[in-house]
């Protein structure tokens, strides 16, 4: 049997429509929300490429270009 997000209401309760928007959020809450984000210490809610990626990134492109000499040193000594 399939289970949909309401499969687990009781029989007869009416919560509404599932595919109608959520309810708005009042902005006392939202307000909350932004001061969360704003103190966040680890900035998991920031967008973007995070510090790690960019060095990770920079390791990976010295790693490219020393195989990529590395293969180019090897293709000249094989003639």
């Amino acid at each position: 049997m399939a289970q949909n997000s309401a499969s687990h209401n009781p029989i007869g309760v009416s919560f509404g429509n599932l595919t109608d928007p959520p309810p708005p959020v009042d902005g006392d809450t939202k307000k909350k929300i932004f001061e969360a984000v704003e103190k966040d210490p680890t900035g998991q809610s920031l967008g973007g490429p995070g510090k790690d990626d960019l060095e990770k990134s920079k390791e990976a492109l010295d790693l490219e270009r020393q195989r990529a000499e590395t293969t180019t040193k090897f293709a000249r000594t094989s003639h």
